[in-house]
């Protein structure tokens, strides 16, 4: 029974097998051709989406590399420039100072040549004084009638002792 049913479905399995040879040859004739050639177009094409994301990936990360390296450069000059900025501070505050220590001498100096003609105002003055006191002590000297090595004695020894004054 069972070689009568397949010996009866020959026929039929020989016209569906020559069925099928002619419709997968049919369909590579004419189908299969452009059905791949869309298959590899679209291959190609995400292929190619893939390689420029990849390029584009590529590219930023070089992008972010280059604007790092103009951080870093721009923080370098920042630094530099604070530093520079510290040093010029600090150069001028020197600066002030020694203009100030300078300003200070030349006050010290100053007021010691305002002592000095004072000094010299007052010596200047205190002889002056001391011939008036000389010129008075001289007339009482005449008028005692001392004798002229008395006298001139006693005009020394009064200069003297001005002269420790």
């Amino acid at each position: 029974m069972d070689l009568q049913v397949i010996v009866r479905a020959l026929p039929e399995i020989f016209t569906q097998l020559l069925a099928f040879w002619i419709a997968f040859w049919v369909l590579k004739k004419f189908a299969f051709k452009p059905i791949l050639q869309t298959i590899d177009g679209r291959r190609k094409k995400i292929e190619d989406t893939f390689a420029g994301l990849e390029k584009d990936r590529l590219s930023l990360a070089e992008l972010e590399k280059e604007y790092r390296l103009k951080l870093d450069r721009i923080e370098e000059e920042a630094r530099a420039r604070i530093q520079e900025a510290a040093g010029l501070g600090t150069a001028l505050a020197r600066d002030i100072q020694e203009q100030a220590r300078q300003d200070a001498r030349k006050m010290i100096e100053r007021a010691e040549a305002e002592i000095e003609q004072d000094l010299a105002k007052a010596r200047l003055s205190m002889r002056d004084e001391i011939v008036e006191l000389s010129s008075l002590m001289t007339e009482k000297v005449l008028e005692e009638k001392i004798d002229p090595q008395e006298h001139r004695r006693l005009v020394d020894k009064f200069i003297k002792e001005l002269e420790r004054i």
